[in-house]
């Protein structure tokens, strides 16, 4: 069996046309029928239905997916191996990183590792956080490390950080208010609330609106903006503390605890079910021993 033809059927099977295949591929749509006929003669059963330009994937071509993905991981992992023992190349590693982790210490764990492990020639490319499924289904990243969760079967993941979320407010704030509950009431009568940059603040504001009056809140989309503006003094917001580290030590940032309404937030790795365990492994084991 050809593993040009594993590659072509994963393909189709990912993208959902013949089309679409052969320009990821770049090979013609021709090439890509020649390909798919002669893996389902190999295997004797029927892959995908085919009506006009449509093609649907059987319940055989389902079961075979998981296969030949495995098989394919395999492969690459054997080719990884190979290459390590004689030393001639480098393990290149794809680390999608969600913009909103900038400023905690991910990137420096990171920058550890490429320090310490010669042999990986390593690209960090920034992530928004809300593709985390299209970036590892499109192969744009071999794992991606972000605070968004996903639903996703077909991916994995493991939990690296656990983080309370806090009431922020600038340290140039005077705040008049002696008590917790006093300050609370303080800043969310007087100054703007941003959110909108986590999707989980809805319930956070709803709980806060329920027991405090807030003057009012504006949609933010990007956290590191959302920062600025409260470290400017011009609003107050709500982070989980991973991502203020380093304003909290230069003192530019303050947090209030706001109880039980914080809910915790968790700085996940995720990658593909069919991951290359070989290349994966040196990573994941480093940056568990850091966050442990």
């Amino acid at each position: 069996m050809d593993l040009k033809w594993l590659k072509t059927f994963t393909t189709v099977y990912e993208e959902g046309s013949f089309r679409a295949a052969a320009e990821k591929l770049f090979i013609s749509q021709p090439s890509i029928t020649v390909h798919i006929k002669a893996l389902e003669e190999e295997l004797q059963v029927a892959l995908f239905q085919r009506e006009h330009t449509k093609v649907s994937v059987t319940t055989v071509g389902e079961q075979y997916y998981k296969m030949a993905k495995k098989l394919l991981a395999h492969v690459e992992e054997s080719k990884n191996e190979i290459r390590n023992v004689h030393g001639n190349q480098k393990i290149r590693l794809v680390i999608a990183v969600s913009s909103a982790l900038i400023s905690t210490d991910i990137l420096k764990v990171i920058h550890d590792f490429i320090e310490s492990s010669s042999n990986y020639e390593v690209e960090i490319v920034m992530e928004d956080g809300k593709y985390v499924d299209a970036t590892l289904k499109n192969q744009q990243a071999d794992v991606v490390i972000s605070l968004q969760k996903t639903k996703s079967k077909d991916l994995h993941s493991e939990r690296l950080i656990r983080s309370q979320v806090k009431l922020i407010y600038s340290s140039n704030l005077r705040i008049e208010g002696i008590y917790h509950d006093q300050k609370l009431k303080e800043l969310l009568i007087n100054y703007p609330l941003y959110t909108g940059y986590l999707h989980e603040h809805t319930p956070i504001v709803e709980d806060l609106e329920r027991e405090y009056s807030i003057r009012r809140y504006h949609n933010v989309q990007d956290s590191i903006f959302a920062i600025k503006l409260i470290s400017e003094g011009l609003g107050i917001g709500l982070l989980p503390e991973v991502q203020i580290k380093t304003e909290l030590a230069e003192g530019k940032l303050n947090v209030l605890d706001i109880g039980a309404l914080g809910s915790v937030y968790a700085v996940d790795i995720y990658m593909s079910h069919f991951r290359n365990q070989a290349k994966l492994n040196p990573f994941l084991s480093y940056v568990r021993s850091r966050f442990e």
